[in-house]
């Protein structure tokens, strides 16, 4: 099987270096201002990933919003709004309320609304419509772009990049042979570089960030479950109920590795697990299949992610030991002034 993967990955070279010619002459293009970027009365602050799959970037822009809320901002969130089901743009969150669904807006744009109370959420793929719309239309003073590294048309004022802590960024390699969305000397455009689900950051990782870019603010995020409620009921449950019990995990993330690790973490068991596509829509079938695997395994509960339940259709019939995990990051001083510190002026 190694030798099939070898060769697999031999083939794929090619590819990748095509790829980083295509990533390359863009970044030049923009460097050199022949590609034009779109700049607001109000500052930006991009939200990114320098790898494909997921680092968590949804919970820090619903913790960063709420940072900016408490100090006063009205920040509008613009997002792509991956896999949804509408073209356009579509209005997410007014400031006041929810007035889309996870399949029109997206689930991670959803997700997002729901949990940021005073922010405008804009789905569209042309960011700088989206910006555009939250400023003009809804008076938004500062804008967090949500995976937008890559996105240069929007000229931001603070780039933030997080870094999965399992990932090795001397091993990592380009799409298609790794999952590096562009060469890692483009970190040079990067203003802070977050780890994620860590409480450290080692100083050989901190050394080889720094030879990139000297200047790059380099900083743990970790990460804490703060509710385990019952999907069925919304009751909340001590998360020590899970602990040394047999569960079965499941989650359609572009990392499931993520979250499978926090089950271990929270149970001390290794769980049974199913990984589907990121941003799956589960069928009523689905559901059933996923009970019937847990009885079938003995497993005292389901556990999955808020964001995997928002993309439950509404004929699914939920099972009552149905768990969903809520987690979120925390924020240090540290990493706060570092923000705040490269946004311009209030007016």
């Amino acid at each position: 099987m190694w030798i099939l993967k070898t060769i697999f990955k031999t083939l794929l070279l090619p590819l990748a270096g095509i790829y980083l010619a295509i990533t390359s002459i863009r970044n030049r293009l923009y460097d050199w201002k022949v590609l034009k970027t779109h700049s607001f009365n109000v500052p930006v602050i991009s939200v990114g990933n320098i790898t494909a799959g997921g680092t968590g970037k949804s919970p820090f822009v619903i913790v960063l919003a709420k940072i900016l809320i408490d100090a006063g901002y009205l920040p509008g969130i613009v997002t792509r709004g991956y896999k949804r089901r509408s073209r356009g743009q579509q209005i997410v969150r007014d400031r006041a309320s929810l007035q889309s669904t996870a399949l029109l807006a997206g689930d991670e744009p959803f997700l997002i609304a729901s949990n940021v109370d005073g922010a405008v959420v804009i789905s569209d793929s042309d960011r700088v419509a989206a910006a555009q719309t939250a400023v003009e239309k809804f008076g938004c003073d500062v804008i967090i772009a949500d995976d937008a590294f890559q996105h240069r048309r929007l000229k931001r004022d603070v780039d933030i990049v997080l870094w999965d802590a399992h990932d090795h960024p001397n091993r990592s390699r380009l799409l298609p042979f790794g999952r590096l969305r562009e060469s890692m000397r483009h970190l040079r455009r990067a203003d802070l570089l977050l780890v994620t689900r860590t409480d450290s950051v080692s100083p050989d990782r901190i050394a080889f960030f720094r030879r990139i870019n000297p200047g790059l603010f380099i900083a743990p995020l970790p990460m804490t479950v703060t509710r385990v409620v019952s999907m069925k009921t919304d009751k909340e449950s001590e998360k020590s109920e899970l602990w040394e019990k047999r569960v079965l995990a499941f989650c359609g993330l572009g990392n499931p590795r993520q979250f499978f690790n926090t089950i271990k973490n929270l149970t001390a068991v290794n769980p049974i697990t199913r990984a589907f596509a990121d941003h799956y829509k589960y069928s009523a079938k689905d559901i059933e299949d996923l009970k019937q695997q847990a009885d079938e395994k003995e497993c005292r509960y389901l556990v999955t992610t808020r964001k995997d339940a928002v993309n439950f259709p509404q004929s699914a019939r939920i099972p009552d030991n149905l768990l969903i995990i809520d987690i979120e990051y925390f924020l240090s001083k540290k990493i706060r002034a570092a923000i705040f510190h490269k946004l311009p002026p209030r007016n």
